[in-house]
């Protein structure tokens, strides 16, 4: 009866067929239509930024420019320098776009770290250890991910101001990484889960202490995990105004702040404003398209179970 079955096995009833060629030319059409709609804002902002800004208004907005104005973002980098025979002082001086730009990423490297180090030992700690309010603190834990991160503005900036702590860059370190904790602690515990403790046994076998397990096997494992919370913390750093603009002062302006200044209340300059806008933009275009295959691993891992 198997041997009928087998010979009377039919393999075109389960090959795939191919994609009729009118299909196909459409999905082709249609992804490149997505294509150009993906990289339209680039080019509209590269544009921006390298024309006048009567071109900006009205005579050419999304023509390539009729005059590349290259010294927009040499303005852009004049700005806050102190300039002039009696050295000028304006709202920029001393927060000039290289110290907005070393501000941000001094801010948003601090965030990372602190924030992926206490994320993982937390989640080590409610994931492969067994005690009492395990439980408990996870579920507060996570209850952190339903509050809107500006909620907590006014209650941060009393406080900072009680305690002095207002126009430093603790001052906006510390809320980025309470903020950012419950969703690093989420990501890692899914990844964490499909660890299996039979390697933390065997590393107890062999002598590793808890420390030791935790950084010579768990940490390394936990790499697709890290790189994608570190593109969330980095982008919500680098995006982030608010407490910027509220907690800091002019030597502690992060990047947001430097280019909404950028617009007058009068008159705006609006090349000044696309040649700040893209200085600000590619740096985030650049982290992501370095840790993009990070980020994709992260998406595979726990997809095929071995």
């Amino acid at each position: 009866m198997a041997q009928n079955n087998m010979s009377s096995f039919n393999p075109d009833l389960y090959s795939v067929k191919k994609t009729n060629k009118f299909v196909q030319a459409l999905i082709y059409f249609g992804l490149i239509i997505w294509l150009i709609i993906d990289i339209f804002p680039l080019y509209y902002l590269l544009t921006f930024s390298l024309k006048s800004s009567e071109e900006i208004i009205g005579t050419n907005v999304i023509g390539l420019p009729k005059k590349w104005l290259w010294s927009n973002f040499t303005r852009v980098f004049e700005l806050g320098k102190k300039t002039g025979p009696n050295k000028i002082r304006h709202f920029f001086a001393n927060g000039g776009l290289e110290k907005c730009f070393t501000n941000s990423v001094f801010i948003a490297a601090v965030t990372i770290v602190i924030t992926l180090l206490a994320a993982l030992m937390a989640t080590y700690a409610l994931t492969r250890i067994v005690w009492k309010g395990q439980k408990l603190l996870n579920s507060t834990f996570m209850l952190g991910i339903t509050i809107p991160m500006h909620v907590a503005l006014y209650p941060l900036y009393a406080s900072f101001s009680k305690i002095g702590m207002l126009r430093t860059y603790t001052a906006l370190i510390i809320p980025y990484v309470a903020f950012s904790l419950s969703m690093a602690i989420m990501v890692c515990t899914g990844f964490m889960n499909d660890i299996p403790k039979e390697l933390d046994e065997s590393a107890c076998i062999d002598g590793c202490g808890l420390w030791r397990t935790f950084f010579a096997i768990i940490v390394p494992l936990m790499k697709p995990a890290l790189a994608t919370m570190g593109i969330y913390i980095f982008l919500q750093c680098w995006n982030e105004f608010m407490f910027a603009s509220v907690f800091a002062n002019e030597a502690h302006y992060t990047l947001p702040v430097f280019v909404a200044n950028l617009k007058g209340s009068n008159l705006t300059d609006w090349g000044l404003v696309g040649a700040g806008l893209v200085l600000a933009t590619f740096p985030m275009l650049v982290a992501y398209v370095f840790m993009s295959r990070r980020i994709q691993e992260s998406f595979m891992v726990g997809a095929v179970k071995g």
